[in-house]
C-alpha cells in the first residue's frame, strides 16, 4: 500500500511540475516578439495542448450519457488526429516563411546619419518659430 501512495505522490509532484514550467513557457513566449517563427509554432502549439487538454475535461462529464458519449469518443479523436495533424503540417511552413504583416518592431540597423538619433523626428526649432503643424497655446 505505501508503495502505491509513494506512487502517487511522485506522479502529482511531476504534474505539478510539468504545469509550473507550463506556465513559465507560456509567460516566456509571450514576451517574444509578434513576428518571431518561433513564438508562431510555439503559440499553434500551446493552441493544440489546450484544445486536448480542454477534449479531455469535457469528456468527464459526457461519461454517463450513453448517446453523446459513444459520439464523442468517435468524433473528438478524429477532430484531434486531424488538428494535430495540421499544426505538423504546417510546422516547418512556420518556421520558414515570414509573417503576412509587417513587424510592429522597426529595423535597429540604419545605414544614414540619423542612425546614432535615439528619439522621435522632431524639426529643428528655430528661436521664436514653431514647426509646421505643431499650434500654440490657444484653446
Amino acid at each position: 500500500m505505501e508503495q502505491i501512495a509513494e506512487i502517487i505522490r511522485d506522479l502529482l509532484i511531476f504534474t505539478a511540475v510539468m504545469m509550473a514550467l507550463f506556465v513559465l513557457f507560456i509567460i516566456v513566449v509571450s514576451m517574444m516578439p509578434r513576428d518571431n517563427p518561433l513564438k508562431r509554432v510555439l503559440t499553434a502549439l500551446t493552441y493544440r495542448l489546450g484544445a486536448t487538454l480542454l477534449a479531455g475535461l469535457v469528456a468527464i462529464p459526457i461519461e454517463p450519457i450513453p448517446v453523446i458519449d459513444g459520439l464523442y469518443d468517435i468524433g473528438v479523436p478524429i477532430a484531434l488526429i486531424w488538428y494535430w495533424f495540421t499544426f505538423l503540417r504546417d510546422a516547418g511552413g512556420m518556421m520558414r516563411s515570414s509573417p503576412s504583416r509587417p513587424s510592429r518592431y522597426r529595423s535597429i540597423a540604419r545605414n544614414d546619419d540619423r542612425s546614432l538619433h535615439r528619439g522621435p523626428e522632431y524639426p529643428r526649432q528655430v528661436e521664436g518659430k514653431r514647426p509646421r503643424g505643431v499650434r500654440g497655446d490657444r484653446c
